[in-house]
């Protein structure tokens, strides 16, 4: 049943991403284009700014907006008539909530990608791509195991701390679909609400473990480098989102579960 819920939510997302993955490209190729044709003539080069501005915005679009559409494909689906169909299913509401992270971050990382390859299109439209390539290299070349560390600490963060704020958006919805009429209204001051705790949640521990270990925190500002400092904080960090959204999850799937609300 998760694979039949995955391309149902893959189908619903993509039908609104593909048109904006082509529209970025496009807009990417014709960047390149007019960058090329700008230092011709005066018309180029300001539609060369405009295309530029444009090419800002839509990379915007691609990152915000895939975020939305995934907190919009979860409010469609729990707080307005279209639920009706998805949750007279015989699945499990766990099940819906896991098809919705998947979609969310996978739908994300494909996003990113296609922002990774906009760049490289527009790095060897200019020419500049060996000297880009041999920067890249030159760092990787000569970086550090403790940087590489931190690097992939900073990626596992990113994934962890993007499905925790799903996981707020989700709560804050199923919070707000209790009502029957302003449900939009009442998640986005649930919301509110819940990012206050979440920071709170995070000052409150990080104090807490300073408190309770001060030699280490001593340690982190005197005995070991700098890297090793921020990779261990990263590795908090991680825990501390883990955490939460362990902590997270499981009320929503019971509000869901027994509470839901579809009036």
């Amino acid at each position: 049943m998760l694979s039949k819920l995955l391309k149902y939510d893959f189908k619903n997302l993509y039908k609104t991403l593909l048109p904006i993955y082509l529209i970025t490209l496009v807009i990417t190729i014709l960047t390149v284009i007019l960058n090329n044709l700008s230092d011709t003539s005066n018309l180029f080069s300001t539609l060369n700014g405009l295309m530029i501005l444009s090419y800002t915005i839509i990379l915007m679009v691609l990152g915000v907006g895939t975020f939305f559409l995934s907190i919009r494909d979860f409010y469609l689906d729990f707080a307005t008539e279209r639920g009706y169909l998805i949750n007279t299913l015989p699945v499990k509401k766990s099940t819906i909530i896991t098809s919705k992270f998947i979609t969310g971050v996978t739908t994300m990382i494909t996003s990113l990608v296609v922002m990774f390859i906009s760049i490289i299109i527009l790095v060897i439209g200019s020419g500049e791509w060996t000297t880009f390539a041999n920067s890249v290299a030159n760092v990787f070349r000569d970086i550090p195991s403790d940087a590489v560390v931190m690097l992939i600490l900073m990626t596992v963060l990113m994934i962890v701390a993007y499905i925790s704020g799903l996981a707020v958006c989700f709560l804050s919805i199923a919070l707000g679909q209790l009502k029957n009429t302003n449900k939009l209204g009442f998640s986005f001051l649930a919301y509110i609400i819940l990012y206050i705790i979440y920071e709170m949640y995070f000052t409150f521990s990080l104090t807490f473990i300073g408190i309770i270990s001060p030699d280490f925190v001593s340690k982190l500002d005197s005995e070991i480098s700098v890297l090793s400092s921020i990779n261990i904080l990263f590795a908090i960090l991680i825990g501390l989102v883990i955490i939460i959204t362990a902590i997270i999850t499981p009320i929503t799937n019971y509000i869901l579960k027994n509470k839901l609300n579809l009036e």
